[in-house]
């Protein structure tokens, strides 16, 4: 057995390292058994039995071995109408007994759906004669992206000098950029960089080839970008390791057409936040800087005016991006006057919601532009540490945003003193193991504390009272995106975006012919998404419906696609998930699907969320099929009492259905 004991020895004896310690127990050794939680709790000073409190709350977290081989299938909704429980099921007639075959609610590559993961690595695109080749083959982990050395420090230096080393830097004549991001490494990307290095070595091109992020486009991944010296970009898709000889003879004989689909779906889009994903090497600080990544930074500390930051961003009216669209500037001005200290910064990249990837693409694809609006905002509010909260299976995104502040700190640009001036902060990247409430901000704080989920009662609010009983604000991932910009461009360049609400990003899935990440301006309509960014629907079928927001969603009805997407309006954005269902798919399961993770999802600690989801889910299921007086009544009970967005938003999808598709329930 591992000596898993000696991971311990890192963690200070406190119990907001509860969490951490327990992921590094099961990283070693597959899952937690019961002296190792013992031990933990020993050590970081926690009572055994909150440690296994803490231990069974959170769904990654693993009490039962695991037997030689574990895979999983995604069953939740973008992997479901895709064929994932068809799949589930062709696996268990054949899978032998070393294997654990579980389903699970969401892999977030919803774009490569349906999707099984096996031993740790995600297969997308799965069809049902892949089943043995899965079952039968080695399937290690994917490195993910190429290591590369942290750059050398150069602490205590000006911007200015940060940038003339950054520009100074040696660039290739030509660049070969290969989409590395979680959804293209599930269909090969992986096999492509391997394959286009050698392939370039081979010919003795003068160029170089580098892993980026994925660019929104995920139905054309695997996908190689040529980025020529005239600053030109090439996107050629569906470059798996087999057509990479030609590719390469295209690219040497300039016979590199624009592809007619990804020439429609960049016209049709506003990429503001995503303009770098794609492009910009997310392990290169070098490259980020070159690209403008600091420069607004530095200007604002040059100023010496964090209040300016405030100033601005509310002049924008930047509304928080997680799906309660909260005016952002408000949350720092509140920390700021606040007359406690420390003062706390919190990144919520949990996005732990099954249909909903948009902020996992960003941290993989630029995670440079959100460190720089992270330091930004807890510059304004006045906070000296910051953590930024990934996803426990996030793991690219996590490693990626772990290098950036890693490089960030080299540089100079965190730390005591940036950039010479009086602002000071630290920042740490922290590790969730899921649950849906963690989109709650104070959930999210208990659990950096080392406790279960579970939202606290308002008031008083974070930005007087929030982690570790002091003040703190909480932003999610693409909000902060849309920070360096607004500060480097000005309010006015937002609010003459999407009808004053700037842009928007949405995970498109489901049965649509072109998934992936798209970026439009607000008040833009599900038609404009649908039809003209994801190329209708698949083999010429109809559209049916909409899932829009995941599980604390509604379901679309067809008539409504020409409805503008602003906050409040009559189709509201939400968090910006998009599942798209033709006739194949069943509105009933759907809906079912969405009641049983709302269900399995609440965190227990008010009554009307953890007994009314589930009797609402069984009122579904009842033989007469629902009674809608009696639905709705509870529904509305469960919408007005519960104690955070997670029960208060769970039956918006059933009310929405008893609404649009009655004759479906």
């Amino acid at each position: 057995m591992t000596d898993w004991r000696s991971v311990l020895q890192a963690f200070p004896k406190e119990r907001t390292w509860l969490l951490p310690a327990l992921h590094a127990v099961q990283h070693e050794l597959r899952w937690i058994p019961a002296a190792a939680l013992a031990e933990v709790a020993a050590h970081l000073r926690v009572p055994a039995s909150e440690a296994y409190g803490v231990a069974t709350h959170y769904p990654e977290f693993r009490l039962t071995e695991p037997r030689a081989r574990l895979i999983r299938v995604c069953t939740g909704v973008p992997c479901r109408i895709r064929g994932g429980v068809e799949l589930l099921a062709s696996l268990r007639a054949v899978a032998g007994p070393d294997v654990t075959l579980e389903p699970f609610d969401c892999a977030f590559n919803c774009s490569v759906a349906p999707v099984v993961e096996v031993d740790g690595s995600c297969h997308g695109r799965v069809a049902r004669e892949d089943v043995n080749r899965l079952l039968s083959s080695p399937a290690p982990r994917a490195s993910s992206s190429p290591e590369s050395s942290p750059a050398p420090p150069v602490k205590g230096r000006s911007f200015a000098e940060i940038f003339r080393r950054a520009a100074g830097a040696a660039r290739p004549r030509l660049r070969f950029l290969v989409g590395v991001g979680s959804c293209s490494l599930a269909v090969g990307a992986e096999a492509t960089m391997e394959a286009l290095t050698h392939e370039v070595a081979r010919r003795g091109l003068e160029a170089a080839v580098a892993a980026v992020g994925c660019n929104g486009m995920c139905w054309a991944a695997p996908m190689m970008t040529v980025a020529t010296p005239e600053s030109e970009l090439h996107h050629l898709p569906h470059a798996t390791a087999d057509r990479l000889p030609a590719l390469l003879d295209a690219v040497a004989a300039r016979r590199l057409e624009p592809h007619p689909g990804i020439t429609d779906v960049l016209r049709h889009q506003r990429r503001e936040l995503t303009a770098r994903c794609g492009d910009v090497e997310p392990d290169d600080i070098g490259d980020a800087i070159r690209r403008g990544s600091y420069a607004t930074l530095a200007a604002a500390l040059e100023a010496r005016r964090p209040e300016a930051v405030i100033e601005v961003v509310k002049a924008a009216g930047l509304r928080g991006r997680g799906g309660a669209y909260f005016a952002a500037a408000l949350k720092w001005e509140g920390t700021r006057g606040a007359t406690r200290s420390p003062k706390y910064f919190i990144v919520n990249g949990e996005e732990g919601e099954p249909g909903i990837f948009k902020d996992r693409h960003l941290m993989e694809g630029d995670p440079h532009r959100l460190l720089e609006g992270a330091l930004l905002a807890a510059y304004a509010a006045g906070a000296g540490h910051i953590y930024l909260y990934v996803h426990g299976e996030a793991h690219l995104a996590a490693k990626r945003v772990a290098r950036a502040v890693e490089e960030a700190r080299a540089w100079g640009l965190i730390g005591p003193r940036v950039l010479e001036s009086d602002f000071s902060v630290e920042v740490e990247v922290r590790r969730g193991a899921g649950g849906f409430v963690l989109g709650e901000e104070t959930a999210l704080m208990e659990s950096l504390e080392g406790r279960r989920a579970m939202p606290r009662p308002k008031p008083p609010f974070p930005t007087e009272a929030g982690l570790f009983g002091k003040p703190t604000v909480i932003n999610n991932v693409e909000t902060l995106f849309a920070v360096p910009l607004i500060m480097n461009r000005g309010a006015e360049w937002w609010t003459s975006l999407g009808e004053g609400h700037g842009t928007k990003c949405f995970g498109l899935s489901g049965h649509l012919a072109r998934p992936g990440l798209a970026e439009v301006e607000m008040g833009t309509t599900l038609r404009h998404l649908i039809e003209s960014i994801g190329g209708g629907m698949r083999s010429g079928r109809t559209l049916t419906g909409m899932v829009l927001g995941g599980p604390s969603g509604i379901i679309v009805p067809p008539r409504e696609l020409d409805e503008p997407l602003v906050p409040g309006g009559r189709v509201n954005p939400g968090t910006g998930g998009l599942v798209a269902l033709d006739e194949t798919a069943s509105v009933r399961d759907v809906i079912r699907t969405l009641l049983d993770f709302n269900t399995r999802e609440s965190c227990g600690k008010c009554t009307p969320c953890r007994e009314g989801t589930a009797r609402l889910r069984d009122m579904l299921d009842a033989p007469a099929g629902p009674d809608v007086a009696r639905v709705t009544e509870l529904a509305e009970v469960i919408r007005l009492a519960s104690l955070c967005g997670l029960g208060q938003a769970a039956p918006l999808s059933i009310l929405s259905a008893l609404r649009d598709f009655p004759g479906a329930l």
